[in-house]
């Protein structure tokens, strides 16, 4: 018994050694043997987009901008005299409207009073010394006749040089009186032409140098709008310039509209900016309904000329750098694009490389490549011309 028990523990050892193997070849044979997961690919899922479906037509040209109205008259209104001021219009208030010849502030007038009196006082004597000198004249030539010189007698004996200096007196004494009156009505400031009052300087019982200036006035007969125009633009411009109605609208009140003339283009070019101003004008402004403030910033629109072959794409399909994306066999295609012009957020492109009808994609992303497989979605909304 004793030789079986010690060989029992190298038998099993053996055993177990000889088992580790067949479980590893076992373990291999039944994974290799197992039934294999079944194959298939998944669709790709393709990036949709949303695509106009769109025309090339002919447009009617617009050309806007944005402008201030501007007084075509504005003086800075000034005194040509001194003194103290004794009265003051009720309309001589900063943005109070006045008529031309309106009377706004009046001057101590005594002072000048005096001239008037002495000018006059000094032309009629100066008229009285020519009528005495006209007879002394006349007296002088009556005694040479009677002296029977036959010599022919001098200027002085005649009195010619006296009778030239009272007459130069009376002149001299006319002019002091006429600027001695002159002076008197400057005592009373004027408005020279129908306008607003900007920037009241004097007011009652302040002292006026003269040259002094006492108030801006801005003219409300006519009020100008200079609209700048790049070359693209003034191109689009009809022939007949003073045919067209000028659209103006308040960008803050879309409801306050008016209507202007074209009253001049500039015939040459800004050498800085490369551009031409166009000068739209309209009249009466206070007149119109409502009026039209200078100083108000407008939105000038007018129509230009027919342009055939264009397409009409909103402002979203334009990128930052100049393309427009179209959609040609599911695939993405750039086009380079220029507006001809821009009106009521819609740009007018040249369909100048692209077929007659597009599918363009409404808002393009930062993402997209060109021949990029993409899955259009045609949108039913349409371009507001």
């Amino acid at each position: 018994m004793q030789p079986r028990r010690r060989w029992l523990p190298f038998t099993l050892t053996g055993l177990a050694l000889c088992a580790i193997p067949l479980a590893l070849v076992y373990t291999n044979v039944a994974i290799s043997n197992q039934p294999q997961p079944e194959q298939y690919e998944a669709p790709a899922i393709l990036p949709r987009v949303t695509v106009l479906s769109l025309q090339s037509g002919t447009y009617q040209s617009r050309i806007e901008g944005y402008a201030e109205a501007r007084a075509t008259d504005e003086v800075q209104l000034g005194s040509l005299v001194s003194g103290r001021v004794t009265w003051r219009s009720d309309a001589f208030h900063n943005g109070h409207p006045v008529k031309q010849g309106e009377a706004l502030l009046r001057l101590d007038t005594t002072s000048y009073e005096e001239v008037v009196a002495n000018a006059r006082q000094t032309l009629a004597d100066a008229e009285l010394t020519l009528i005495q000198e006209r007879r002394q004249q006349k007296q002088a030539e009556r005694d040479w006749q009677r002296s029977g010189i036959q010599e022919a007698p001098s200027d002085l004996v005649l009195r010619k040089p006296q009778l030239k200096l009272a007459e130069a007196r009376v002149v001299a004494a006319r002019k002091t009186l006429q600027r001695a009156q002159r002076d008197l009505e400057e005592t009373t400031l004027r408005a020279p032409f129908d306008a607003v009052v900007i920037n009241r300087s004097a007011t009652l019982g302040s002292y006026i140098e003269s040259g002094a200036t006492v108030a801006t006035l801005r003219g409300t007969q006519r009020v100008e709008l200079e609209l700048t125009l790049s070359s693209q633009q003034w191109q689009q411009l009809p022939e007949n310039l003073q045919q067209v109605a000028v659209q103006l609208r308040d960008p803050d009140q879309p409801t306050h509209r008016w209507q202007g003339q074209v009253s001049q283009l500039s015939a040459a070019i800004n050498p800085e900016t490369r551009q031409r101003s166009l000068t739209v004008s309209v009249a009466d402004p206070l007149k119109q309904s409502p009026p039209l403030l200078s100083g108000s910033f407008v939105e000038v629109s007018l129509k230009g000329q027919l342009r055939s072959h264009l397409f009409a794409i909103p402002a979203t399909a334009l990128t930052a750098d100049g393309y427009i994306w179209t959609v040609t066999e599911n695939r993405l295609q750039r086009h380079a694009a220029t507006p001809l012009f821009s009106a009521q957020g819609l740009h007018y492109i040249p369909a100048t490389s692209l077929p007659a009808e597009i599918a363009l994609v409404a808002k393009p992303l930062a993402s997209y490549m060109p021949g990029m497989a993409v899955q259009p979605d045609l949108s039913e909304e349409t371009p507001n011309e």
